[in-house]
């Protein structure tokens, strides 16, 4: 007879061992996937800023955005030394302007004798290295803005924007040459109208040894602190605001194009995110962080501010509105004025004192504009802080920012 067999369905201390072990391993392994994943997606890159509002959950990098090499070249500062021109005034009359600006009248009467230039119709000095050093902040500013008067003095008036007073903020390490650069630089810095600004580059070009450090300083003078923007979009989000407000203050932009956009970043595990590229009109899309090629004949007018505002919803811009005249009527007929922007498409003006538009740009969401920084071609079309905005255009006198609205909205 067979004996009889049978099984036990209780285990033994050994086989409940491993089966806990290899749980644990692989819970363990499910957590450490999850935890690597998280890490991999708050530790890539910088981490943005948030602003959420009717636009959505607006995600910003500020970035530091150089003009081109080819283009960069262009700023000739070989074998030139700093040089003030005076206009038409006496040397009588610079004496009492050097005083007025802070210079003692025995230290302004020793620079015109030893440093004016006689070959130079008018009072034109070229003064050492030593004296520019020697000028304390507060005498920098006063003087340099009389000297702006004169277009002759190209760098102060139309200086560097030293971002948050800090030097490092242009260069940020990035050539061997900086630290040489940025400690030249922090004793030739002054403020004015609340913001630093940089007028020497001449003094700081001849003291770095090589052509690559010579190089390497023009190319970092060129950069605009500018933005780059996402929309976040999360899995559990109510995403009909956000797509209300670009679809329906950015003509250009469809409902029936963006909203498939967001669903299916929403639909993401973790949600995702849409660069706001795809959320501007045509001519912002085309134009964003490029810069207009050269003129292909002498004396062509390049796009400017004023162009580039006023063409912002125009599929084929319309190259009157580089024409100020042209500009500020157009205004005048299409736009109110209101107390602050709100909608994707809002005119942000910067006017002085005589209520004159100096600049033009356009309202994106939150503090967010689009915007070209003068005629120059080399200058790119970009998103900045509006506060970044006025302190380019502050660097002479304070300026006021006024809100426009296209009539009808």
């Amino acid at each position: 007879m067979a004996p009889k067999v049978s099984f036990s369905t209780k285990q033994t201390p050994s086989k409940r061992w491993w089966i806990m072990l290899l749980l644990i391993v692989a819970v363990f392994m499910a957590l450490t996937n999850r935890i690597d994943k998280w890490l991999e997606m708050h530790r890539r890159g910088s981490s943005p800023d948030l602003d959420c509002g009717s636009w959505g959950n607006l995600q910003s990098w500020t970035i530091r955005l150089e003009q081109p090499q080819e283009y960069a070249v262009f700023e000739s500062l070989e074998n030139k030394r700093t040089t003030w021109h005076f206009g038409t005034l006496s040397p009588d009359q610079v004496v009492t302007l050097l005083t007025q600006c802070g210079i003692s009248p025995e230290a302004a009467g020793a620079i015109i004798k030893k440093f004016r230039l006689p070959s130079q119709p008018g009072v034109v000095l070229q003064p050492d290295e030593e004296t520019l050093f020697s000028l304390s902040p507060d005498v920098r500013s006063r003087l340099y803005r009389e000297l702006a008067k004169d277009e002759s003095n190209r760098f102060q008036a139309n200086p560097y924007l030293i971002p948050k007073g800090d030097p490092w903020i242009i260069f940020n390490d990035h050539h061997s040459s900086d630290a040489e650069a940025v400690r030249l630089m922090k004793k030739l810095c002054y403020q004015r109208n609340g913001f630093t600004y940089f007028s020497d580059p001449e003094v700081v070009f001849a003291r770095l040894k090589t052509p690559e450090a010579q190089r390497d300083f023009k190319q970092s003078l060129t950069g605009e602190n500018v933005v780059l923007a996402r929309l976040l979009i999360r899995k559990d989000e109510d995403i009909d605001k956000a797509i209300n407000y670009w679809a329906l203050s950015m003509p250009g932009v469809a409902i029936k194009d963006v909203r498939p956009m967001f669903e299916a970043e929403k639909s993401l595990p973790d949600g995702g995110s849409i660069s706001l590229l795809y959320l501007l009109p045509p001519l912002a899309r085309q134009k964003l962080y490029t810069s207009p090629l050269p003129p292909e004949v002498s004396g062509q007018k390049m796009p400017d501010c004023h162009w580039t505002a006023l063409n912002f919803f125009n599929a084929n811009p319309d190259p009157r509105m580089a024409d100020n005249d042209f500009a500020s009527k157009y205004i005048q007929e299409n736009y109110y004025q209101i107390a602050q922007p709100g909608i994707g498409g809002d005119l942000v003006l910067l006017l002085n004192d005589n209520n004159r538009v100096i600049h033009s740009s356009v309202y994106i969401a939150s503090d967010l504009v689009f915007t070209k920084n003068g005629i120059n071609y080399a200058q790119p079309w970009v998103l900045m802080h509006e506060k970044d905005m006025v302190a380019h255009f502050s660097a002479l006198d304070p300026v006021k920012v006024a809100y426009f609205r296209r009539k009808g909205i």
